[in-house]
């Protein structure tokens, strides 16, 4: 993925409370923490950049928390991988088929993680990793985008006319009411087509998924069927 990193040069400048990736973390990390790859002795000969699934978070984590994975020399500890990488196994999808990475480039100056990221107060900086977005779809090609969260999914309705409805939706409640499964999706920029489904953050997923609706199902059987439907067309 270096040719994907030395891209992120079209990010700069970043924005106050945000930070570049001084390294990758040698093994498994959401980009651009490290590669975006499931990092196994077998998978790291794989050279084909492409994948079938890309996950999109929101942004990659705190300067602090960086540390801590960078030392440790993956990022796979922590209920964001746990409950992640148990509903991929539940609907038969192989970690190695996907790629991790996130809208929001760099990472939180500090140790606090949690709630809007400092970059969603730059707009010409939404803007930049909006661009960088799209050249991650061209060099992975995905055919299923799963996006993790609230703020990813209203984000990157403003670079495709069939999510446009997602725009001002800022609960689950919205998205499961527009329809959280999305199929044939185009995005300004690039030719290709993918399904997409919102999925809620694995971070907190415990008490948000009890919310989560989607046809005759509830909770985490809503999920799991979006997923099902989007895997099925």
């Amino acid at each position: 993925m270096q040719e994907l990193r030395r891209m992120l040069q079209m990010v700069k400048p970043y924005p106050k409370g945000m930070m570049p990736i001084p390294r990758p973390i040698s093994g498994t990390a959401f980009f651009p923490g490290g590669t975006g790859l499931w990092q196994t002795e077998s998978s790291r000969s794989r050279a084909t950049s492409h994948r079938q699934v890309m996950i999109l978070g929101h942004d990659f984590d705190s300067e602090a928390a960086y540390n801590r994975s960078f030392k440790r020399g993956d990022e796979t500890s922590g209920p964001t991988w746990r409950n992640l990488l148990s509903l991929l196994r539940e609907v038969g999808i192989s970690p190695t088929e996907c790629f991790f990475t996130n809208y929001f480039m760099g990472m939180r100056r500090g140790a606090i993680s949690i709630g809007p990221s400092p970059a969603s107060a730059d707009l010409e900086f939404i803007e930049r990793c909006g661009a960088f977005f799209i050249e991650q779809l061209k060099f992975i090609r995905p055919k299923l985008l799963l996006t993790l969260g609230t703020v990813v999914p209203r984000t990157i309705a403003f670079r495709s006319g069939d999510l446009s409805d997602w725009q001002t939706a800022k609960q689950f409640a919205d998205l499961d009411r527009l329809g959280p499964v999305r199929l044939g999706v185009r995005f300004e920029g690039y030719r290709g087509r993918m399904n997409l489904v919102a999925l809620t953050h694995p971070s907190i997923r415990g008490p948000n998924v009890l919310r989560r609706r989607f046809r005759s199902h509830r909770g985490h059987k809503a999920e799991i069927a979006m997923l099902k439907e989007a895997i099925r067309v």
